[in-house]
């Protein structure tokens, strides 16, 4: 047997574990696969759609290709980064749900989930419907799961997918995803510049009035102090300057007011004043014609020939009447736009000639401060105006930053399950588990089916393994085979433990015989037929040997001999002096020399006082001075608390494990007993006990004989 504190791994151990526990690691498989299977069957195949969309870092203006800049390179990973984001942004999102119609969707829609489904069917279900924005939310919620939106490495491009029960579906949304991601870019960019055109509109009207107020103060000051820059410049061009300058401006105030005056007429279809303020013999004719066309019309019959061809003619009158009265309008208009020009030059003219004359320091000075700002107020006006034109230009012309370089096309397979790899994964975990589950088996849940298992569980060296061995009909007990058949692998397996325990007990001193204390977890484990046989086998070796049935609550051992005793060990301890004499409980042992001190029925009072007795220990010790081993068959260690004051006596200890049936927490709970009550260095050897596999009798069988055998 090896040690139980080896370190090494030892393969064949392992081997024999998994051949042990193979049905427990084949079930485990099947279940395994089974489940797989299941889900394989059940599952909805999802197939991926992905589009590709390439994000340019640089930002071009489609206008002024020289205006294009170049982002930095250590701030392109984050420009591509933020482009991630964006597009995994609840506005992308939202818009696409919009644009793609998936709230009408029957997998992205809104739906009722398995707990409200339940509700409803048993009558529980809100009364209140869902908001429109729950709906969205749900939506939206939908769409995120079934979206994957990453950059790939470390290029400029980012990929969409999109993850449907359909892959027609699939591959419309992550098209639409990327359609709307770059449609909202370019509305982006597009707000910004109006934004900005805004925002200038507000600044050109201000530029404008300053523009003007400019303008208005240098020709006030040249009209207010006219007469001052005639003398000192003294121009007489000035002064007829400014004469043509109030004569232009006089023409055009008269102008400006019968322009005015003929807006509001025409306006109004005024004709007669229209005709008086234009002074247009044309225009009063018609008017005139006009007025006598009203005039039969009143006198005219309703509906007759001659109302319907009067009004044709008025209305061809008024026809011509608003043709001549814009031409002629059209024309003063221009005549204003004309008079305002030439009014504008006789003052630039005024100025010139002004800032060409002899003028004071003090005048120049102040002439020229007032035209500075009037150019400063013209030239920022038309550099306002003129960025508004751009900015409305940009505003039509916008291109996206990025751009589709690769369409999601609908999948031909689907993305999962992927069943050679879900079958496969369940292979290897169930196999896993099932190797854990016998591992788990093994060594802390099942029964003890191997003496390697048994020397992990507790660390006390494994004595023997005794095969299960059947009983002939006119045998009492399978100890009876140690006599009847003594080359058999029973026999030979109880000789190894004696050979074990010859080994391994304490030495208890000079002409003073072993004491060796059988114990079990539970009952039903064998321990007093192995106490028999451990008995006959030192008895066969010419040993002087002697069994004692210990176990008051239930003894077996004149059952195993055939004996019916009338008094038993307990009788005797309880009143030595009276039993000793006239008590039958110490026999001969029928097939060996080995003595034999037998129970007798139950004990009807707690059995653990007589064994702390002086008479006990008096026993012990005589046994002790008379003979070479007392084999002691004590009573379960978990059920009763008996053989906690017999162990302390004890130069070895068998501990007998069943096979298949000793629990591992029931075995760990006596092996602490057990060290908790012996003495310090009595070994602890243990025994697999009615053991099914046979182990060696396959590879040995030619060194055993059983008793059918010649």
């Amino acid at each position: 047997m090896t040690e139980t504190d080896d370190d090494t791994i030892d393969l064949r151990e392992l081997v024999g574990i998994l051949r042990r526990q193979i049905r427990l690691i084949l079930l485990t498989v099947f279940l395994g696969l089974g489940a797989a299977g299941l889900y394989l069957f059940y599952a909805t195949p999802m197939f991926t759609a992905t589009a590709l969309v390439l994000v340019d870092p640089s930002r071009k203006n489609i206008l002024d290709s020289a205006e294009s800049f170049n982002v930095p390179s250590s701030a392109e990973n984050a420009r591509i980064e933020s482009e991630v984001e964006i597009f995994q942004s609840d506005t992308v999102s939202l818009a696409t749900v919009q644009s793609a119609g998936l709230i009408n969707d029957a997998e992205f829609g809104p739906q009722l989930g398995l707990t409200d489904r339940i509700r409803t069917a048993i009558g529980l279900a809100e009364t209140a419907p869902p908001t429109g924005e729950e709906l969205v939310a749900a939506t939206l919620g939908k769409l995120r799961d079934a979206t994957s939106i990453r950059r790939r490495g470390l290029t400029y491009l980012i990929s969409v997918s999109v993850t449907s029960e359909s892959a027609e579906n699939a591959a419309r949304i992550a098209n639409k995803l990327s359609e709307t991601y770059i449609a909202l870019q370019v509305q982006s960019k597009v707000a910004a510049a109006l934004g900005s055109r805004d925002i200038l509109v507000g600044q050109l009207e201000s530029a404008r009035a300053t523009m003007v107020a400019s303008d208005d103060m240098l020709a006030n000051y040249i009209d207010e102090n006219i007469d001052r820059l005639v003398q000192e410049s003294g121009s007489s061009d000035v002064d007829a300057l400014r004469a043509q300058l109030l004569a232009t401006t006089e023409r055009l105030d008269n102008s400006t007011e019968r322009l005015g005056v003929a807006q509001a007429a025409l306006a109004s279809a005024n004709w007669s004043t229209l005709a008086q303020t234009l002074g247009d013999a044309a225009i009063a004719d018609l008017a005139a014609e006009r007025g006598e066309l009203e005039r039969r019309l009143g006198l005219v019959s309703t509906g007759s020939q001659e109302e319907v061809d009067l009004r044709a003619g008025l209305a061809d009158i008024e026809a011509r009447l608003t043709s001549r009265a814009d031409t002629v309008v059209s024309s003063l208009r221009d005549d204003v736009a004309s008079q305002t020009s030439a009014a504008g030059g006789i003052r630039d003219d005024i100025r010139r000639t002004v800032l060409g004359g002899n003028l004071s320091s003090n005048t120049l000075a102040e002439i020229f401060s007032l035209q500075q700002e009037a150019d400063i107020a013209q030239r920022q006006y038309q550099t306002l105006l003129s960025r508004q034109r751009d900015l409305e230009t940009q505003a039509l012309v916008q291109v996206a930053d990025s751009r589709i370089v690769s369409e999601a096309l609908p999948p031909r397979t689907a993305a999962s399950p992927k069943r050679n790899r879900v079958l496969a994964l369940a292979l290897v975990a169930s196999i896993a588990v099932g190797v854990g589950l016998a591992f788990l088996n093994e060594y802390y849940v099942g029964g003890i089916t191997s003496a390697q298992q048994l020397a992990h569980i507790v660390s006390a060296r494994v004595g023997s393994v005794v095969p299960r061995s059947d009983q002939r009909a006119d045998q009492l007990s399978v100890s009876d085979n140690v006599v009847d058949a003594p080359l058999s692998v029973y026999s030979e397996s109880i000789r190894r433990l004696r050979a074990m325990v010859d080994q391994h007990a304490v030495d208890p001193g000079k002409d003073m015989g072993k004491i060796v204390v059988v114990v079990s977890s539970i009952p039903a484990e064998g321990k007093s037929s192995l106490s028999l046989s451990l008995t006959r086998t030192y008895a066969q070796a010419g040993r002087r040997s002697l069994v004692i049935d210990a176990d008051f609550r239930k003894p077996a051992l004149h059952r195993y001999l055939g004996l019916t005793p009338k008094t038993g060990f307990l009788d005797y301890l309880r009143d030595p002096a009276g039993v000793a004499d006239t008590s039958n409980f110490y026999e001969r042992d029928p097939k060996s020399s080995a003595g034999v001190i037998m129970g007798h029925g139950r004990a009807n009072m707690p059995t653990d006082q007589v064994l702390q007795s002086a008479t006990f220990e008096a026993m012990i010790g005589h046994a002790r001075q008379e003979l070479d081993v007392t084999i002691i068959d004590t009573p379960p260690l978990i059920p009763v608390v008996d053989a906690r004051y017999i162990l302390p006596y004890a130069d070895a200890v068998v501990l007998a494990v069943r096979y298949g049936m000793t629990s591992q927490s029931d075995l760990r709970e006596a092996f602490a007993q057990i060290s908790d009550c012996i003495r310090e260095n009595v070994p602890v050897l243990t025994v697999l006990t009615h053991d099914e596999t046979r182990l060696g009798t396959y590879r040995y069988s030619g060194y055993y004989a059983d008793y059918n055998r010649e």
